[in-house]
């Protein structure tokens, strides 16, 4: 599994048993659950140098669960600052996701008060209309392709309420999100890249003179430091972050969750005879299907666990490596909602989820109307999922079929 690759220079400080001559996205594409797939690497070193793990570029993989919470609570050695969009030519950053503390900690104190557990309480009300309203549209029917006709639109719907989007303008901010997050070709992540961007430039514009929801009013409102307004391309980089994750995240773990179930008829019995073990059923799926791998910068030349790296190279932190690594978690294959996990799902550290409140919420709300609503919700036979890896773990594709209640 680790040997030297033939097409790829590899740095001379990098031991030649850590190098890893592999594309990370097609090996976890190699077998039907691309986290018993991904899995497979825990058979090797802690940390690895992989020729392809990060958009085709090398990258070093953090495998274990230690080790990938300290670097995400280490911003003095491993770095958030960058700028993603720059192939756009914009000088601006997703924020505050791409800065170290202490900018990080001066536009995440904005943002923090409206995703507070209170400030998500105000929403429930949202989350669940938008539960009920999606669940009256196949509940009767028995059946649904769950990811197109449930999972993209519900947590969409939550979003664009929150940022006061249009909601004829979904179809189209699905399109793009898709096309931006899994094209294959870099040209058509880029287009997608700028269409979203063309778009929110305006609809910013906008905002800072007529703010249309609460979360831009308190934005708009705010000041940086206590000392003066955002400027357009600071609230321009908080709804550019907005987009990527309230479209993305919350519908890939639904599609997971939903797939887990569909196969452990135990479980979903046991949920739909006690709801009030979701929360806990919740934070084990959590543990078990993580779909992010953020990734860092080494700020300075640095030793890690015994492994040199240099300022500039790349990081990656799977936390579908740490939510099913072995030396955290006995038998970390098994969904055992009893377990009480600790885990990385949302990050930790200074850069850990803003929306991690609102996401169990929604997460939690799903479990409950789709378990009371549905009975022996099963993949009809003969039919499959499919999925897609990369920068986020997502089910593409998966169909569902229930009885109705007694």
């Amino acid at each position: 599994m680790f040997t030297k690759p033939i097409d790829q220079a590899i740095p001379d400080h990098v031991p030649a048993d850590l190098v890893w001559d592999h594309d990370l996205d097609t090996f976890n594409s190699e077998l039907d659950d691309p986290y018993l797939a991904a899995s497979r690497l825990h058979q090797g070193p802690d940390i690895i140098w992989a020729r392809s793990a990060m958009f085709g570029h090398p990258t070093w993989v953090l495998t274990r669960h230690d080790h990938i919470k300290e670097a995400y609570g280490d911003p003095e050695r491993f770095s958030s600052d960058r700028n993603n969009l720059g192939a756009l030519g914009v000088s601006w950053k997703l924020n505050p996701l791409e800065f170290d503390p202490p900018e990080h900690h001066y536009y995440r104190r904005i943002l923090n008060p409206h995703f507070t557990p209170t400030a998500v309480t105000s929403l429930d009300g949202a989350v669940r209309d938008a539960c009920g309203l999606l669940m009256d549209r196949i509940a009767a029917r028995g059946s649904c392709e769950f990811i197109g006709e449930f999972a993209e639109l519900f947590p969409s719907y939550i979003f664009l309420d929150l940022m006061g989007l249009p909601h004829d303008m979904l179809p189209q901010f699905l399109i793009w999100e898709r096309d931006m997050m899994r094209s294959p070709e870099p040209a058509e992540r880029v287009t997608a890249m700028r269409a979203i961007l063309a778009y929110l430039e305006d609809f910013v514009a906008e905002q800072m003179k007529n703010p249309g929801s609460s979360l831009l009013k308190g934005i708009v409102a705010s000041r940086y430091r206590d000392e003066r307004p955002l400027t357009k391309d600071e609230v321009l980089g908080m709804c550019y972050l907005f987009y990527i994750g309230g479209l993305d995240t919350v519908y890939s773990s639904l599609g997971w969750y939903m797939r887990h179930l569909a196969n452990d008829w135990p479980l979903q019995e046991r949920l739909r005879n006690n709801p009030d073990d979701i929360p806990r059923a919740v934070e084990e799926l959590l543990r078990a299907y993580p779909v992010a791998a953020p990734h860092r910068t080494v700020k300075k030349d640095i030793e890690f666990h015994g492994v040199r790296m240099r300022k500039g190279e790349d990081v990656l932190l799977p936390t579908y490596l740490a939510g099913r690594d072995p030396l955290a978690y006995p038998e970390p294959h098994r969904v055992d909602i009893d377990r009480n996990p600790r885990h990385l799902a949302f990050g930790s550290g200074p850069h850990n989820c803003l929306g991690m409140h609102l996401a169990r919420r929604e997460l939690k709300t799903v479990l409950a109307v789709f378990l009371s609503r549905c009975h022996n919700i099963r993949i009809p036979a003969g039919e499959s999922c499919s999925y897609h890896v990369g920068s986020t773990f997502g089910v593409d594709r998966l169909p569902l079929e229930w009885d109705q209640p007694a």
